[in-house]
């Protein structure tokens, strides 16, 4: 025969409270996991690196000084045309991103100061109109 106290009322709902307690710390880290950040130092030999995905995922893209045009033509860029949605850009660097593949049309400008800047660009007002809209850019450094 079984008989329900208070006592094993308190301690059942002891048990259940802290069930709750584990599997919310462990959805918490479990979302951590695999929502993670790859964002790491840009290298010094580049200027910046794109990426496919928020949080550096995704495909990415090794940009040294100078321009790149993504051109619908071309074999090597087209890939990457209106498809970039991150952008980590080293100290003392400056990224440039248009919304025409020929250097031209509307632009946004990342400035890294003295540490590396990463930027998911539907995530600033300022940029989100570039969120898989950038068709060439331009990159320089200080030296």
């Amino acid at each position: 025969k079984l008989t329900l106290t208070s006592d094993s009322y308190m301690i059942t709902f002891s048990m259940m409270f802290k069930l709750t307690i584990l599997c919310v710390c462990v959805a918490a880290v479990s979302a951590s996991i695999f929502s993670s950040n790859k964002c790491v130092r840009v290298p010094d030999n580049l200027c910046a690196v794109v990426y496919d995905d928020g949080g550096c995922n995704g495909w990415k893209l090794d940009i040294q000084e100078g321009e790149i045009m993504f051109k619908w033509w071309d074999p090597v860029y087209y890939w990457y045309r209106n498809d970039i949605e991150a952008v980590s850009v080293r100290a003392g660097c400056t990224f440039t991103g248009f919304d025409d593949s020929s250097l031209n049309g509307e632009s946004m400008t990342i400035r890294a100061g003295n540490k590396d800047r990463h930027v998911e660009l539907n995530n600033e007002d300022e940029f989100e109109d570039f969120d898989e809209a950038i068709q060439s850019i331009a990159c320089s450094c200080r030296r």
